[in-house]
């Protein structure tokens, strides 16, 4: 096995990790838990896991001062308002409604490596992005007006989760280009965003909740272990060998994942043209693999 499909293999597990956050999020929802609350539990459970595994491990973890500003800024954007407002369009929206407006990060993601990294944007990825989107729209129902919610706020935080999750691999090829390493970046960022989100939602505000049962812990600690620690370091691990662009396509593994942890945990069903639709998601993913 090269490097490059390494790459592919870590970048499509991140989004199989990431395919679980609708239904989890549905799950802890249900107790009364708002998306700021979950997203600085989230993040804050994540960084510490980390950072004792680097502490453990002997892996130092420095950042440059000059890196300050840019790390800053890859925390505000990537980590924290792409948590804040994706899980605020879970919430507002429909799982499906956000998923496919979280998938407009394809075109941002190949915007921002075009004019940033300077990659190339080939027929092939071209034609892979069209089918990505057409797939997506199958797979969510998107195409059936009783079915999408047209809510304002949720349309504009899926939009936006669109675009922060889209720069995220542009922010983190960028990590590595001033000599940080995949556990290094992932620690960095998550520490950067757990700042902010502590800002908008200071610690004490989480007081209540440790009182609340077993289960709601269970759910938190599955969401900030596997649905986003271990995602957003099996993303940026395959970074290193995958482009930016193409790494965002192949991570939209998530929504054909999404559609399967709900019909097995949600009791949801699956139509033909959404069987299409997962289909053309694979197929698209799959010819990024070489």
């Amino acid at each position: 096995m090269n490097k490059s499909q390494l790459g592919f293999i870590f970048v499509l597990l991140a989004g199989a990790l990431w395919g679980t956050t609708g239904t989890v999020t549905k799950y802890i929802y249900a107790y009364g838990v708002e998306p700021v609350t979950l997203a600085l539990l989230r993040i804050w459970i994540s960084f510490f896991c980390l950072y004792i595994f680097a502490v453990l491990t002997g892996r130092r973890v420095q950042i440059k001062r000059k890196d300050i500003p840019f790390f800053l800024a890859y925390g505000a954007v990537s980590v924290a308002a792409f948590n804040l407002l994706y899980l605020s369009a879970i919430q507002l929206t429909t799982v499906s409604m956000a998923v496919v407006l979280l998938y407009t990060a394809p075109a941002f993601s190949m915007l921002a490596a075009r004019l940033v990294l300077k990659e190339s944007l080939s027929i092939r990825k071209f034609f892979a992005l069209v089918l990505t989107f057409a797939g997506i729209i199958l797979v969510v129902g998107a195409y059936r007006p009783g079915q999408v919610l047209f809510n304002l706020p949720g349309i504009m935080a899926g939009l936006g989760a669109g675009l922060t999750y889209g720069v995220y691999s542009i922010f983190t090829k960028r990590a590595f280009q001033r000599g940080y390493g995949p556990l290094e970046t992932v620690i960095v960022a998550l520490g950067s965003g757990l700042g902010f989100l502590l800002f908008v939602r200071p610690p004490w505000y989480l007081l209540p909740l440790l009182s609340g049962p077993l289960s709601l812990w269970l759910l938190v600690l599955t969401m900030a272990v596997f649905s986003t620690m271990l995602a957003y370091l099996f993303f940026v691990t395959g970074l290193v060998h995958v482009a930016a662009g193409k790494a965002t396509l192949i991570a939209a593994v998530e929504p054909v994942v999404a559609i399967a942890v709900a019909i097995i945990f949600l009791g949801e069903s699956m139509n033909l043209l959404q069987f299409v639709g997962v289909v053309a998601v694979l197929a698209a993913m799959l010819s990024q693999k070489s």
